[in-house]
């Protein structure tokens, strides 16, 4: 009878026990599902942070080009004025060194 006694109390707290287990795993896999979305979160935050920065690092760098390219262009018309008043000139000697125009040119057609 003692025997029996004892089956019937293992096979009594085997549901419960198995319940209590189950619910600790639950209550662990929310804590992990928190924990990720808090991580979601701050990573979503990081990104926005992140493309805010490149957005106005792209900015800047358009507003150099436009500088760059005006530099270019009031290079050009340097180099016409100078070339100009070599032409008006008419200077004898040595011939004057390549000019940016005809070295910029000479870049692209090597490339």
């Amino acid at each position: 009878m003692a025997i029996w006694c004892r089956i019937l109390s293992r096979r009594l707290h085997a549901p419960i026990t198995t319940d209590t287990r189950i619910n600790e795993r639950i209550a662990a896999l929310g804590q992990k599902v928190d924990a990720l979305s808090k991580e979601m979160i701050e990573a979503g935050q990081e990104a926005d942070r992140e493309a805010d920065r490149l957005a106005r690092a792209s900015s800047r760098a358009d507003d150099r080009i436009g500088r760059m390219e005006i530099l270019l262009a009031s290079l050009e018309d340097l180099e016409a004025e100078a070339a100009d008043r070599l032409r008006d000139e008419e200077t004898s000697g040595p011939s004057p060194l390549p000019s940016f125009r005809a070295a910029r040119n000479h870049e692209l057609g090597a490339a």
